[in-house]
């Protein structure tokens, strides 16, 4: 605590309410039970009068179950300061030397059922039923509906309040899906996902439902960090509601550069976070990324006469020239330069190329080469396919190979030590709003023992 600005933790306490329990007494337990595996303020409240470490490091405090539940949602006004103040030491005394990172992110639970996610039908269809409820049931001066409710579903709460619960729940998760649905409908075609099967969950509508490391459908949070090779330690956390990795390096990059102030220079990544515009938006930043290019061509076409139809890598491009070969040596006719667009609203240029009908039915690799109805082949290849050929000549030198044995040996054991030991599986808040610090508190606590046994380690200056 000598290297948290104190400040920040009490200004999120200043304003309302009565004088609060000094809030750097409540870190330190918590702290104390996440690296003991404790994640539920529930639990804090419990061992903070019986758990001899608790007492000592918050000096006998003994708040209310409400006041840790409300420390919890408090720490998201000052977490990010307190990750930086230990950073920022860490680095002023030596002890990191954070110009090469590794970043990978990682599924958890979020605090909802898996079982109980519905469709934008099933969401109004149990809405209308609760309305119809709730007016015979505890508005009795409202004019009911025509359709009288026979017999209430189990599914329904028991209480008049619990029911009004589920419909606020319902309610926003409705509003909240028709924001997906619209923004759905303005991606691409090639992106639009069926909204028949676009499915929420009531119980945190932040949540994305996709499948997690075990391949089981639930509501999930992508937890994004980026460590530090040399010691583990994590220099910066993030949590996005969504199922891949896209769109997350650069914001990783940026929040750590502002930490370090601007001292990252190397990061290891997997094949995830390598496109295009990755490797165009590092060369801005200054940052050069080692990671694997994706083979979107390892799976061929088969032809309908059973054969395996020739790749597009097999085809020759010369950059000076513009120009494309055949396997079959022939060149092909150039078409069109169109701009393909991508999910996060930019687009990539895309060149396409054609064979004539008349090559390709006298080439003796027709057979392989294209099939069906087509007549000739066409090929399409990206306008700054060079950047992604550079990448995989980097990732096939000794080097790259260093970094994917690298990456593997770094960023995965954080995760694994905040799974296994830290209870990180699972999210206890509900929404970004509460699973951010959550995610926050998780890190500082990681980077608080992480320090401290660098420290231990450290040699002793001599006498």
């Amino acid at each position: 605590m000598a290297v948290v600005d104190i400040q920040s933790l009490h200004a999120a306490y200043r304003g309302t309410g009565s004088k609060p329990f000094r809030p750097e007494s409540l870190l330190c337990i918590v702290l104390v039970e996440i690296l003991n595996g404790v994640t539920s303020p529930a639990a804090w409240h419990r061992d903070a009068s019986t758990r001899d470490q608790c007492k000592f490091v918050g000096n006998g405090v003994c708040p209310s179950r409400s006041a840790w539940y409300d420390f919890r949602d408090r720490c998201g006004k000052f977490i990010d300061d307190v990750h930086q103040c230990l950073i920022t030491d860490a680095v002023e005394r030596g002890l990191i030397d954070p110009h090469e990172g590794s970043i990978d992110g990682t599924f958890t639970s979020a605090a909802a059922s898996r079982h109980k996610i519905f469709n934008l039908k099933q969401i109004n269809r149990r809405l209308a039923k609760l309305k119809r409820i709730i007016r015979q049931s505890d508005d009795p001066d409202q004019t009911a509906s025509s359709k009288l409710v026979k017999s209430v579903p189990n599914w329904v709460a028991k209480t008049p309040g619990g029911r009004q619960g589920q419909h606020r729940r319902f309610t926003d998760a409705k509003r909240r899906m028709l924001e997906n649905i619209g923004e759905n409908r303005l991606k691409p075609k090639r992106y639009q996902k069926d909204e028949s099967r676009m499915v929420i969950s009531p119980a945190d509508i932040d949540a994305v439902i996709g499948r997690d490391k075990k391949k089981v459908v639930r509501p999930l949070y992508n937890v994004q960090y980026l460590t530090d090779c040399a010691s583990d330690v994590i220099v910066a956390f993030g949590v996005w509601a969504q199922n891949n990795d896209n769109g997350t390096l650069v914001p990783m990059i940026q929040k750590t550069q502002a930490i370090v102030a601007g001292r990252l220079r190397t990061v290891h990544a997997d094949s995830g976070y390598c496109s295009i515009l990755d490797l165009q938006d590092c060369e801005q930043e200054h940052i050069d990324l080692f990671a694997a290019v994706q083979d979107n061509t390892a799976a061929s076409r088969k032809l309908p006469n059973g054969e395996i139809q020739i790749p597009s890598r097999d085809f020759c491009f010369d950059e000076s020239t513009r120009t494309m070969t055949c396997p079959g040596g022939h060149e092909m006719r150039f078409i069109k330069e169109v701009q393909i667009p991508r999910a996060d609203g930019r687009t990539l240029g895309e060149l396409r190329f054609e064979q004539s009908a008349s090559l390709c039915s006298a080439c003796p690799l027709a057979f392989r080469c294209y099939g069906g109805k087509s007549k000739r082949r066409t090929v399409a290849r990206q306008s700054e396919q060079r950047v992604l050929d550079r990448q995989k000549e980097k990732m096939e030198s000794e080097q790259g190979k260093q970094s994917s044995r690298l990456r593997g040996q770094v960023i995965e054991r954080r995760f694994a030590d905040g799974k296994l030991h830290r209870n990180q599986e699972t999210q206890n808040g509900r929404g970004l709003l509460r699973v951010r610090p959550e995610v926050g508190l998780l890190a500082v606590a990681q980077n608080t023992l992480t320090l401290y046994n660098l420290e231990k380690r450290r040699p002793k200056p001599a006498a």
